[in-house]
């Protein structure tokens, strides 16, 4: 899709974000000075051969959960896709490991060991989760006020939207980033995105009553 965006223009995709609300007005990019395609952050982009991310995680999915987990992901080159090592220790349970193959926007290809299921959800439905987020089909920018998804809840709903830059401290290291937030409830969930990083390198997320979702960090990268 960032593709077809790239083919009209950027323009095209300001506008759409500018009907949803425009920019920050700040001193970065608004919707007179719109932004570039260095402004444009892609899943899975700056993977490389050999690359590991390592995350805490807890996550709660709908089958099954993880409760301060250590994933490990590493990443091998296959073709077109990646075949990406995981090793998940789920609090003291012995370590599991499983090789899936993912598509560069990584998502999964083929079929899913059974096994893995109860440990691959939580994963998706979290670390992965900004892969799915979309807002009227628009790249997601990294530009303060920049729309990137729509939560419905009831009959409203919630933008998320990259709200501050800051740098935001981790065990892998202290990163400059930017910060996806929205409010539901009394609670407001953030994510923060690093410009050079294939995944989101800290969240903290939660659901419309107010209870935890998924909070992860990231602990180690290496092959960066």
């Amino acid at each position: 899709m960032t593709a077809i965006f790239a083919a009209f223009g950027v323009g095209v995709s300001a506008a759409i974000i500018a009907a949803g609300g425009g920019f920050s007005g700040g001193p970065g990019p608004d919707i007179f000075n719109p932004p570039s395609s260095a402004d444009i952050w892609v899943v899975g982009a700056n993977i490389q051969d050999g690359m590991a991310l390592d995350y805490s995680l807890t996550a709660k999915d709908e089958a099954s959960s993880l409760d301060s987990a250590h994933v490990s992901m590493t990443f091998d080159k296959a073709d077109n896709d990646w075949d990406v090592q995981f090793n998940v220790v789920n609090g003291t349970a012995q370590p599991v490991e499983k090789t899936v193959t993912m598509s560069k926007e990584l998502t999964r290809e083929g079929q899913l060991d059974e096994s893995f299921k109860p440990y691959f959800e939580p994963i998706q439905s979290s670390i992965f989760a900004v892969r799915d987020m979309e807002y009227g089909e628009s790249p997601k920018y990294l530009v303060v006020g920049a729309p990137w998804n729509t939560i419905f809840v009831s009959a409203s709903s919630v933008t998320v939207r990259v709200t501050s830059e800051e740098a935001v401290q981790t065990q892998a290291g202290t990163f400059d980033s930017f910060v996806l937030s929205y409010q539901l409830a009394e609670k407001t969930s953030k994510i923060w995105v690093v410009r050079d990083m294939p995944l989101p390198v800290k969240a903290e997320v939660y659901d419309a009553a107010g209870k935890l979702q998924y909070q992860y960090e990231l602990t180690r990268a290496a092959g960066v």
